[in-house]
This record gives C-alpha cells, sequence and structure tokens, in this order.
C-alpha cells in the first residue's frame, strides 16, 4: 500500500510538473507573439513617409487673372496648375521660340553656323526699322551674323532678326514657316499654327506676308507652348545663358532684355530670383504673354501666362504661380 502510494505521488508530480511546464511555454510564446506584431507595429509606424508625395503635388485655390495659364515641372513634365490650357491663342513672340529651335537645329546640321553672315532683305529691313515691332534696327549695308541676329531675337526679341534667320534658315520666310509647322507636328503640338516667324499678326507685315490670310496670326496652347519650352531647353540647355542676359548691345546701342522677372533686371522691381528665361510676347489681339522658367533648390518650372491686361501683370501672374508651387515642395 505505501508502495503504491508512493508510485502515485511521483505519476501526478510527473504529470503535473509536465503541465506546468507546457502552460509556460505556450505563455512564452504568445508573450513572444504579442512582443512581435507590437514591435512590428512600431516599426511601420517610424517608416512611414513624412515627406510629401510628388505625384500628388497640384496647386489648388489659385485664381491667375489670365486668358490661359500653365505650370509644369521641368524635369518630369508633372503639371501643377492649369486654366485653359488646351485653347489655341495668339502667342505674339513667345512663338519665336520655335525660331530659336529651328536655329540651333540647323547649326547642328551645318546648315549655318554662328558666324554665318547673313543679307538684309527689303522685308528685314522694313520691320526692323518699324517702331513698336521690338525693334533692333538692321541696316543693309552692314554685316550681320547668325550670332548677332540671334541674341537681337533672344533677348531683345527684335522681329527683324527673326526674319533675317528664317530667310537664313530656310531660304524664304514661306518655306521656314512649313519647317515650323512640321515641327509642331514632330512634338505633337496639337493646337499650334505658324503663319510667321516672329507672332506678329500677318497684318503687320503689310505686304510681305506669305501664309495663310491678311487675319491671320500664330496660335497656340499654353500647354503647346510649355511642351515646346521644355523640349528647347533639355535640348539646348546652353540657350538658358543667352536668354538671362539683360541686355543686347550692337553698334554701341543697348537693348534691354524684355523678360523683366530676370534677377538683373530691375524694372519696376519685378525680379524673381532663380528665374532664368524664357519669352515675352504682346500684340493687340494676344495680349501681355509671358513663357518663363525659374530653378530653385534643384526644383526647374516651366510656366505659361496668356492674355494679361499689363506689362506687369503677366509677370505679377507669374510670380503667384511660382510662389504656390514652391510652398508644395
Amino acid at each position: 500500500m505505501k508502495k503504491l502510494l508512493i508510485i502515485l505521488f511521483v505519476v501526478f508530480f510527473t504529470v503535473g510538473f509536465y503541465f506546468i511546464g507546457t502552460m509556460a511555454t505556450v505563455e512564452s510564446e504568445s508573450l513572444s507573439f504579442k512582443k512581435a506584431v507590437l514591435s512590428e507595429k512600431k516599426v511601420e509606424q517610424l517608416t512611414l513617409p513624412e515627406q510629401k508625395l510628388v505625384r500628388f503635388l497640384k496647386i489648388k485655390d489659385l485664381e491667375i487673372n489670365a486668358s490661359s495659364a500653365y505650370l509644369i515641372n521641368a524635369e518630369t513634365g508633372r503639371v501643377l496648375y492649369e486654366k485653359n490650357s488646351d485653347l489655341p491663342l495668339p502667342t505674339a513672340s513667345m512663338s519665336k521660340m520655335m525660331t530659336e529651335l529651328l536655329v540651333l537645329e540647323a547649326i547642328d546640321k551645318q546648315i549655318i553656323n554662328w558666324d554665318t553672315s547673313v543679307s538684309i532683305s527689303d522685308y528685314v529691313y522694313a520691320i526692323s526699322s518699324q517702331p513698336g515691332f521690338a525693334s533692333v534696327h538692321l541696316e543693309q549695308d552692314k554685316v550681320y551674323t547668325v550670332k548677332d541676329l540671334f541674341d537681337a531675337m533672344a533677348i531683345h526679341s527684335a522681329n527683324g532678326a527673326a526674319i533675317a534667320l528664317a530667310e537664313a534658315v530656310a531660304t524664304s520666310e514661306k518655306d521656314f514657316v512649313m519647317k515650323m509647322n512640321e515641327k509642331a507636328e514632330q512634338l505633337g503640338l496639337a493646337k499650334s499654327q505658324f503663319v510667321n516667324s516672329t507672332g506678329l499678326d500677318n497684318e503687320h507685315l503689310g505686304k510681305y506676308f506669305s501664309v495663310g490670310t491678311f487675319e491671320d496670326t500664330n496660335t497656340m496652347s499654353a500647354k503647346d507652348i510649355a511642351t515646346l519650352a521644355q523640349y528647347l531647353i533639355n535640348k539646348y540647355p546652353e540657350l538658358l545663358e543667352v536668354i538671362s542676359q539683360n541686355q543686347y548691345i550692337k553698334n554701341d546701342q543697348y537693348y534691354h532684355n524684355t523678360n523683366w522677372m530676370l534677377p538683373g533686371v530691375t524694372a519696376y522691381g519685378l525680379a524673381y530670383q532663380g528665374v532664368d528665361g524664357l519669352k515675352t510676347g504682346f500684340t493687340d489681339l494676344a495680349g501681355y504673354c509671358f513663357a518663363g522658367t525659374v530653378e530653385e533648390d534643384g526644383v526647374r518650372l516651366i510656366s505659361v501666362v496668356m492674355g494679361t491686361s499689363s506689362k506687369t501683370e503677366r509677370f505679377e501672374e507669374t510670380e503667384k504661380l511660382y510662389d504656390a508651387a514652391f510652398e508644395l515642395y
């Protein structure tokens, strides 16, 4: 009997010890699992992105006083703001960006070079002598190089210089305009149509207009202008060194840059740090326009503002776009 009691005690003790050990192990494993889950949650919380997601950046609740406006990131093409951006409107001298592009491509193809001498036709002379046409007076008995004319066009928006370059590249402005429209098609600029190299209305050209009707003018959408600008400065970034100059000097004459947002241009206090282009425009049909570009902290923007009511408003509305965009970044 005594032996039996001893055996039973040993069995119960062994079973109890095993049961307690098993429960402890389960509890320990459960506790470890809970700790692991909590730890993972903590890690997840710590690794959540605190920075803004660039793909969602867009300017909201901003009213731009212009017929059309468009703003993109120059590197990615992401649209940050748009207003009537697909509407074709008169471009005025902003269309000279296409003329710049074709001249630069002609230099690449060795059709012309920077030192090529360009003769001044009757057409060029007449337009360059016309007051109010952003004129850089060109004389028929003087020699001008492609570089001379390109700088006059890019910095001071000289219309006569643009026509002279068109004739140098394609013999006639009519043939050059054909190239402008072909290039627009290649770049997918579906809302663009060119009738001359300058952006003047055909009626301003008088007897010299050669494409379209007397009432025609160059038209582009704000989106197309931004696309052209993006292509132009990405392919020819050296252009920014030219169009950011404060003035063009020829024969001891000083011609100021029409872009009043350049840091070195102090007109009306509109300078904006980081602006280094691109092109202004004005005609009665187009109103006051500006295609601009600015770089700040490694972010480059391209803007288009069309159809404002004054010389300064086109820059003031552009400044509103830039300020709002850089707040996003």
